[in-house]
């Protein structure tokens, strides 16, 4: 019989003892953090062309009649420089880019004009005659208007008008221009510096304007 309660008591102080173990305590220590959230703004590239309204002599307006304009018409007579001065201006909030202006000029031996050192031959069309009609130009520095409008230097700032001009010269410009079409013109691509190589960059700045890659041109551009 007392062998019995032993074994009674035992198996009691057992399950007493199972029952404290079973129990879970809830006094961990533990913390949470805050959370890390991220913000992702798309980059983007801002560019214009625009150049100086002229007068019906070719002379650019001042004073506060002054206006920045796309197109320009002239009536321009042999032997004499009318003002034009086209301009690329890469807009604020731009990344940095590479920049690049296309000029047409159909009649090179007709008008003339000096491109500053700021602006480097990236690609050449040539006529059957040899000669220049189409100019890829790229800017000399990368350009950062991140903060700022940046307007770069014109690609020129007057054109000479041969005085060897023939009367039809004149016949085949009138018809042109009657089309709608313009006998000079530039226009202005740009394309994001970071990642890509400038001669890439050429490559794809050719391509926008119709150059074939065999008429490009490797250049350097600074940073």
């Amino acid at each position: 019989m007392k062998k019995l309660k032993y074994v009674l008591l035992g198996a009691l102080i057992s399950a007493v003892v199972s029952t404290c173990i079973a129990i879970p305590t809830l006094s961990w220590l533990s913390a949470k953090s805050d959370e890390v959230t991220n913000y992702f703004a798309g980059g983007k590239i801002s560019v214009s062309m625009d150049e100086a309204k002229v007068d019906g002599d070719g002379k650019a307006i001042k004073g506060e009649n002054a206006v920045r304009v796309q197109n320009n018409t002239y009536k321009f007579v042999a032997g004499t420089t009318v003002d034009k001065d086209p301009t690329a201006t890469v807009k604020k909030g731009s990344i940095p880019a590479y920049v690049f202006v296309v000029v047409e000029n159909d009649y090179p031996d007709v008008f003339t004009y000096t491109v500053p050192a700021q602006w480097k031959v990236a690609g050449e069309v040539k006529d059957t005659n040899g000669k220049v009609t189409k100019t890829l130009y790229a800017y000399y520095k990368v350009v950062n208007a991140e903060a700022a409008d940046v307007k770069l230097e014109p690609m020129f700032t007057t054109v000479t008008v041969s005085k060897d001009l023939t009367s039809e010269q004149l016949e085949k410009m009138d018809k042109v221009t009657a089309d709608g079409e313009q006998v000079i013109k530039s226009q202005t691509f740009a394309i994001q510096s970071q990642v890509i190589e400038v001669n890439e960059a050429v490559k794809q700045a050719g391509a926008q304007f119709g150059f074939d890659e065999d008429e490009l041109k490797v250049v350097t551009i600074q940073p």
